[in-house]
């Protein structure tokens, strides 16, 4: 009886340890991916394009998922810090990066960070063009209005963009190198606050994103002048009219050969993420992508739907981390070789 009685104790000892253990997993992280809510930082400011469509995006996923999947915003020193910040988290999935692919591309060469864009696994989900803009009372009216002031004010024509590096920057840079001119880089925390600048006339134009600017080409408040895709865009404004924005390439055909210039959106993760938590991943964005109101987004807001895979995504890093990179290094706005980082030229 007394050894029976032993034995009882013995095996409610272990159940009580078995239950203390599977309630830490649970409440640490372990167990069945994901079994709460994962994080997603955007290094950049709210409302530009990066954040609102990763925050359309990871709604989807979080839908699917059965989670919330919350957006905090983590600008600073170009989008390096939010970055940096999910590299150096732990690899348990809970949390993740809403980046452009552009800027991750770019972060050596700019000498932002280390961090290479072959140390992340990518999902590219969509595109937006560049688009030179001004406000709606500029005196400039046509992109060759614009380029006749550049040539004439060497350095004396201001452009703000989403900060050094970013996609409005690299945007600003291909249109005026292509027409052979200079210009005063005013670099903003965020794609929002670099159109709110062009709005309020602290600077002449800028070169953000169609996504960003939609909403305001459409209520006549800013004023497209080019965009930087390979054929024209159409916009219809409030009014119901059709907004015709030229391809930079009808006034200077020599830039062709490196458009598009634009931003494309997206997740990532780091490389050495576990292979089980990146394959639940990978289905909540495949599941979110075909969704009616990602898909309505997209359009809405002036966007390219791409969905890639990660192998796409992983190949599109490669050749936007060759054209880009290039870019900024051979007109001096990028401090480090690509060849230090083994990125071949286009």
């Amino acid at each position: 009886m007394k050894n029976l009685s032993k034995r009882v104790s013995v095996l409610a000892a272990i159940l009580l340890v078995s239950v203390f253990v599977l309630g830490a997993c649970d409440a640490f992280g372990g167990g069945e991916y994901p079994s709460r809510d994962v994080s997603v930082v955007v290094p950049w400011g709210a409302g530009g394009g990066t954040d609102l469509t990763v925050r359309t995006l990871v709604y989807e996923m979080g839908n699917d998922l059965g989670i919330q999947m919350p957006v905090s915003n983590m600008p600073g020193a170009s989008g390096s810090v939010g970055k940096i910040d999910v590299y150096d988290s732990a690899r348990d999935g809970y949390r993740i990066l809403g980046s452009s692919m552009t800027s991750v591309t770019t972060a050596q060469v700019m000498g932002f960070s280390d961090i290479s864009f072959s140390d992340w696994h990518a999902w590219n989900a969509a595109f937006a063009p560049s688009v030179v803009a001004v406000r709606a009372e500029s005196e400039f009216h046509t992109i060759e209005d614009l380029i006749a002031a550049l040539i004439a004010n060497p350095g004396g024509i201001t452009a703000s963009s989403a900060g050094v590096g970013s996609s409005g920057h690299i945007g600003a840079i291909a249109f005026t190198d292509a027409v052979g001119a200079s210009f005063n880089h005013i670099p903003y925390e965020g794609g929002n606050p670099a159109i709110i600048a062009a709005l309020g006339g602290e600077v002449d134009f800028t070169a953000q994103l169609s996504s960003e600017m939609i909403d305001f080409i459409r209520s006549g408040d800013m004023r497209p002048l080019a965009s930087l895709s390979p054929d024209d865009m159409t916009v219809v404004d409030n009014a119901g009219n059709t907004i015709v924005i030229p391809s930079l390439a009808r006034v200077v055909p020599a830039v062709a050969d490196i458009l598009p210039i634009g931003a494309s959106f997206g997740l990532f993760v780091p490389n050495d993420m576990p292979q089980d938590i990146v394959d639940t991943l990978n289905e909540a964005y495949e599941n979110a992508i075909a969704t009616d109101n990602f898909r309505s987004f997209v359009d809405e807001q002036g966007m390219v739907f791409v969905g890639m895979s990660l192998a796409e995504s992983a190949a599109y890093l490669q050749r936007n981390a060759s054209v880009v990179s290039w870019i900024l290094y051979d007109v001096g706005a990028a401090p480090n070789s690509p060849t230090q980082f083994g990125i071949p030229r286009p």
